[in-house]
């Protein structure tokens, strides 16, 4: 029995019901599981296919005890549940696992056809039994992991798109993102995705009081929605990369946030996902008592 296998049943015990992965999708990679019993906790697994943020299903959950295999990307989604008062930290077992360089599966299917089986023993990465280069279909988000200071992939596609993106003036920036944004087809997907985004049943992005956008397909109110999320994610944003991973459309949604979390840890010296007693800047603004612009 592995380690993690014993360490789930273990948290059965006191909630009866953890949240991991079971090697139950196409091609055998993992999906996200619900455990309930020490039998089904003998399927659970973690390797390099364990892309979800298991922590977008606390909030729903949040009534219950729960048990959750957590990578360091989703434990910070969790602390950041739990600084905003959205999850009751005493209820949520979390189970730490250390991963490795997470696997963009999309990408592999994409290139090798849909459920194209996937081998990684940690070393060589196999698909359909061709050797395959690792750092081709290495997540982006796992480039500048804080948590894997020795990651073994260096520069990338997304890395260049980064330092481009630097050097544009606004306008030019502007631009870019309306080109992004034109492809939206406001499926939500990186809402659904985003554990964060917990208020669905009263988004604004949907709401008729206030009508912030309609539901017209279009460039506009596509950018307009996505600005909409962006801001209210603003000092919120753990950089898990889910909104990116579910875009079906390839909108790279992580270099916004990445340059909006970049913003806010230099105003305010604030990261979120790392204090669970601190509260994200932006829900502390008192209109009544600003001081921006005394002196």
């Amino acid at each position: 029995m592995s380690e993690l296998v014993s360490d789930i049943q273990k948290i059965l015990g006191e909630t009866g019901l953890v949240l991991g992965w079971a090697a139950t999708g196409a091609g055998g990679v993992a999906a996200p599981e619900r455990f309930h019993t020490a039998e089904e906790a003998e399927a659970a697994i973690f390797d390099s296919t364990c892309v979800h943020n298991l922590a977008v299903h606390l909030p729903r959950l949040k009534a219950r005890a729960v048990g959750i295999v957590a990578k360091a990307c989703d434990a910070r989604s969790i602390v950041e549940l739990i600084a905003e008062h959205e999850i009751d930290r005493e209820l949520v077992k979390v189970i730490a696992v250390t991963c490795p360089e997470m696997l963009d599966v999309k990408t592999i299917w994409r290139r090798h056809g849909y459920g194209a089986v996937i081998e990684d023993d940690g070393g060589e990465l196999r698909v359909n039994g061709e050797l395959v280069d690792r750092a081709a279909y290495t997540q982006a988000k796992c480039l500048g992991c804080e948590e894997r200071p020795s990651a073994s992939i260096s520069a990338s596609v997304r890395l260049q798109l980064s330092e481009d993106f630097q050097i544009m003036n606004v306008e030019e920036r502007r631009t870019f993102w309306r080109e992004q944004f034109s492809r939206c087809i406001r499926c939500h997907a990186c809402r659904e995705a985003c554990p964060m985004c917990y208020c669905r049943d009263v988004c604004i992005m949907q709401t008729s009081d206030p009508h912030w956008t309609g539901g017209g397909i279009n460039a506009g109110e596509a950018e307009m929605m996505q600005m909409i999320r962006v801001n209210h994610l603003a000092g919120r944003c753990t950089a898990c990369g889910e909104c990116e991973r579910a875009c079906p459309v390839g909108i790279p949604l992580m270099l916004l946030m990445e340059e909006q979390n970049r913003a806010i840890y230099e105003m305010f010296d604030y990261r979120a996902g790392v204090d669970p007693e601190a509260k994200p800047p932006l829900l502390t603004f008192d209109i009544k008592g600003d001081g921006w612009g005394e002196e």
